[in-house]
């Protein structure tokens, strides 16, 4: 959260309000950090077009760790595919790992958010073929890749300025989601202190797609806020499910990581495991 201080003037007599001294400094802090440990993540190719490094989120996390799994995409090189349990003739819905090994993507993550019934809440087209025609009306972004015309690519999309037609999306492949803020800089989130565990994907300024998962507990508003001053140079970002759903598994010659999303506020000592089950996904590959 960004908090507008007024500059401390005493009360003409030489004494000094410590509070609000102390206040300053604690966001001269917060931002010597965000400059400071951001100055640049060491990115690890993991193949063709795919990337992968980790960033520390101060001062916005609120709970556990601040590290951030970063995924850095070139769409020339790097493709995604949504998938939907429904699809691959499964008896249930599988957790993060299981999906791994299904797939054997080098990196899958959660794909969105879902109703009781692990129906998909949204727009979603896998590999062309539309899951879920049912567009959710406050939901304002897409993931989408795989143009049906044209090159390779992998796009942001704000549904404000490109909506996308259910039945015929231009995009092989779509999940629909809420903006953290468009292009013009403008935060579309509200600001509450529900803090979780979240999954962010934001489009560079560069026409790169980074994928991002929180190991600690965010708001969403201090997530995007953090995004905007980032290093990852975000034009736009979007942000797909948190708390428990939020999850990255990464598999690739020589490296593993992966990321649960085990923190709540009620159980902050709970054992991390792939224990939530996840009715889509999204698989990272690389040509």
């Amino acid at each position: 959260m960004t908090w507008s201080l007024p500059i401390p003037r005493g009360d003409g007599r030489g004494h000094v309000p410590v509070a609000r001294i102390s206040a300053l400094a604690a966001v001269a802090v917060g931002a010597f950090l965000v400059l400071s440990t951001q100055g640049g993540p060491r990115w690890r190719t993991l193949g063709p077009g795919v990337e992968f490094a980790t960033l520390r989120g101060e001062p916005y996390c609120r709970s556990g760790s601040a590290e951030i799994a970063a995924l850095r995409l070139d769409p020339a090189h790097a493709r995604l595919r949504m998938i939907h349990f429904s699809l691959i003739n499964a008896a249930r819905p599988l957790n993060i790992v299981e999906w791994q090994r299904r797939t054997g993507a080098l990196a899958v993550f959660n794909g969105g958010q879902f109703y009781p019934d692990w129906s998909y809440m949204g727009l979603l087209v896998c590999s062309g073929r539309v899951v879920s025609a049912d567009p959710h009306p406050g939901f304002k972004a897409a993931l989408v890749a795989s143009p049906m015309l044209g090159a390779p690519d992998i796009r942001v999309l704000d549904l404000e300025k490109q909506p996308l037609d259910p039945h015929a999306p231009g995009w092989r492949e779509v999940a629909q989601s809420f903006m953290l803020f468009d292009r013009s800089g403008a935060v579309r989130v509200r600001r509450t202190d529900h803090v979780a565990n979240r999954t962010a994907v934001l489009e560079d300024r560069h026409g790169r797609v980074v994928v991002l998962t929180t190991e600690g507990g965010y708001t969403l508003a201090d997530l995007a806020e953090w995004l905007r001053r980032s290093p990852l140079a975000a034009a736009q970002a979007m942000a797909m499910d948190g708390g428990y759903e939020a999850e990255l598994c990464v598999r690739a010659a020589g490296f593993r990581y992966a990321s649960f999303g085990r923190w709540d506020e009620s159980a902050e000592s709970a054992a991390p495991g792939a224990h939530t089950l996840l009715p889509c996904v999204i698989a990272v590959e690389s040509e």
